[in-house]
C-alpha cells in the first residue's frame, strides 16, 4: 500500500485516492428517482460519509461493496453543513493483501496495551478484601479469551473511547478517579467501588463486533452488555464456594444501575453510595473523552466544533493556557 493521506487531515477542495474501510454502506433513492450510494469510510483517523451519485462508477461487481469491505475510492473533499465528507468519482472492491497494513486503518488507543494490562492486574491484585479479589482474578486474570477480549474492545460503537483497547482505557481512567474520590470520602468502601469500575462495561468485550469496523453483535442488540456481565458476576459467584450473597446483590446492583436512569437502559436507579459514585464517574469520563476527541478532530479553523451528536451540543475549542 502507497502512502496516503490520513482522513483527518483532509480538507475542502482536497482530492483522495486510496483504500479505507467501509463501515456502513447504504442504496438510496435520490429525489429525482435516481440510486445512489451513501457511505461511511474510515481510516484509523476517522470517518466520514462518502456519496456515489453514478452507480456506473463502481469498477467490478457492486456486491462486494457492503460493510467491512475495503475498498479503493477516489474523489473531493467537500464541506456540508459544517460536516466533512468526500463525493465519490469512483470506488472498486479492494482485497486485503492490496491494503497492506490493516492496522492502519484500525483507531487503537494511544496508551501503550501491554501497559494497561500490567495496570489493571496490579489494581485485581491490589484489592484487600478477598471476596472481590478472588472474584475479579477469575473474570479477568483467570479466563485468557476474556482477557484477551477485555485489552481489545472499543469501550463503544460511536459515543467515547471508540477505539481497539478503548475499554481497559476508558476502564482504567474510571478507576483512577474512583482511588482519589474514594480517599476524598472515606466511608466509600474502596474495593467495592473498584469492582463495580472494572465490572460496569466487561459485557461489551462480547456486545461489540470490533474484528474491523465497529458495530454491535447480535447477543448484543439481543440482550446488550448489563445483562451479560450481570450473569457472569453471578456464574463466577457461584463458583466461588462461600462467595457471600450481600456482595453479589451489592456488586450486581453497581452494575445494574451504572447508566444511572431508567431511560438511559439501567434497569434500576444507584441506590448505595458506591453505585451513585461508580455512575457519575463513567459519565464524566465519558463525556470528558468525547469532547477532548471531538476538539482533537476537528480540523476547522473556527473556535468550536461541528454539533456533536454524542455530546448534543457544539464545543469551544479555545483554551485558556495553563500555568505551568
Amino acid at each position: 500500500m502507497t502512502d496516503q493521506a490520513a482522513l483527518r487531515t483532509l480538507k475542502e477542495g482536497d482530492v483522495f485516492n486510496g483504500f479505507l474501510l467501509a463501515q456502513e454502506v447504504s442504496f438510496k433513492t435520490s429525489a429525482k428517482g435516481s440510486e445512489y450510494l451513501e457511505l461511511k469510510l474510515s481510516d484509523a483517523s476517522g470517518d466520514l460519509k462518502g456519496f456515489l451519485w453514478d452507480l456506473r462508477a463502481v469498477e467490478g461487481d457492486l456486491d462486494q461493496v457492503v460493510p467491512d469491505a475495503f475498498l479503493k475510492v477516489k474523489g473531493q473533499i467537500s464541506n456540508y453543513n459544517g460536516r466533512t465528507q468526500i463525493r465519490l468519482d469512483k470506488l472498486r472492491f479492494a482485497q486485503d493483501g492490496e491494503v497492506g497494513d490493516l492496522a492502519r486503518f484500525f483507531p487503537v488507543s494511544r496508551r501503550d496495551a501491554e501497559e494497561m494490562a500490567r495496570e489493571l492486574d496490579g489494581l485485581v491484585a491490589g484489592v484487600k478484601d478477598p471476596w472481590i479479589r478472588r472474584l475479579l482474578e477469575a473474570l479477568f486474570v483467570d479466563d485468557p479469551v476474556r482477557r484477551a477480549a477485555f485489552r481489545r474492545a472499543p469501550a463503544a460503537k460511536s459515543m467515547h473511547h471508540v477505539c481497539l483497547g478503548g475499554l481497559i482505557e476508558h476502564t482504567l481512567s474510571v478507576a483512577g478517579m474512583a482511588a482519589k474520590a474514594c480517599a476524598h470520602y472515606p466511608d466509600m468502601n474502596a474495593d467495592l467501588v473498584l469492582a463495580g469500575v472494572l465490572l460496569h462495561d466487561l459485557g461489551k468485550i462480547e456486545e461489540l463486533t470490533y474484528q474491523r469496523s465497529f458495530g454491535y453483535s447480535d447477543a448484543g442488540n439481543l440482550l446488550g452488555h448489563i445483562s451479560m456481565e450481570a450473569e457472569w458476576i453471578s456464574r463466577a459467584a457461584a463458583a466461588i464456594p462461600g462467595f457471600p450473597e450481600d456482595l453479589r446483590l451489592h456488586l450486581l446492583h453497581i452494575v445494574l444501575s451504572h447508566h444511572g436512569k431508567l431511560e438511559y437502559g439501567s434497569p434500576v436507579l444507584p441506590k448505595t453510595p458506591e453505585a451513585l459514585l461508580v455512575h457519575y464517574l463513567d459519565d464524566l469520563d465519558g463525556k470528558l473523552e468525547a469532547m477532548f476527541r471531538g476538539m482533537r478532530e476537528d480540523a476547522g479553523e473556527g473556535a468550536w466544533t461541528p454539533f456533536s451528536r454524542s455530546m448534543d451540543r457544539m464545543i469551544y475549542k479555545s483554551r485558556w493556557p495553563k500555568v505551568d
